[in-house]
């Protein structure tokens, strides 16, 4: 599948799904999200001027589609955005018990919904640095933003997390 310029569009196809996946918050949004990227990128190969690296480029292109598709929504809820990979890591143990495994669940769950909740510009910033490993400068060219734009919306969206978490938290952290 590699195209003319020498991009293989195949080679980023899962990391473009999990991008959009996390945006939009639905898998069959989402790979409506990647196919209606790879048109565009495939009409806009040509403009592509090597100035980023390609997976910027292509990731860029799916972020905007993205924002794109929640924008056309008429509804203003998005579904649930399921991140059991990312967040329930954050959260395990080794062999729970079953109060540990409630509790581990209800901060998934207490997680999940606050990252959801986000506003699309906070969200954006803090899926691609904080779970899908971009850093600061290519989540900044992705986004088509500042370096410092995205870092502050990544430390505002940790504030507003946090502020959530704690909110909503039956929990009782000892100190």
């Amino acid at each position: 599948m590699a195209e003319p310029s020498g991009i293989d569009l195949s080679r980023h196809l899962a990391r473009m799904h999990r991008v959009a996946l996390r945006i939009v918050g639905d898998a069959d949004r989402a790979h409506e999200v990647v196919q209606n990227a790879c048109v565009k990128a495939m009409k806009s190969m040509e403009t592509f001027d090597g100035r980023a690296a390609a997976a910027t480029w292509l990731h860029r292109i799916v972020v905007n589609c993205a924002f794109d598709q929640m924008r056309r929504r008429s509804r203003g809820i998005m579904d649930r955005i399921d991140l059991d990979g990312e967040l329930a890591g954050m959260v395990s143990c080794l062999n729970p018990g079953p109060v540990e495994e409630a509790t581990q669940r209800e901060l998934f769950e207490i997680a999940s919904a606050a990252v959801e909740a986000l506003p699309d510009e906070y969200r954006a910033a803090f899926v691609l640095t904080q779970l899908d490993g971009y850093s600061y400068d290519e989540a900044a060219a992705i986004q088509q933003q500042p370096r410092g734009t995205v870092a502050s919306r990544v430390w505002r969206a940790k504030q507003i997390l946090m502020e959530r978490v704690a909110t909503r938290s039956t929990l009782r952290f000892e100190t």
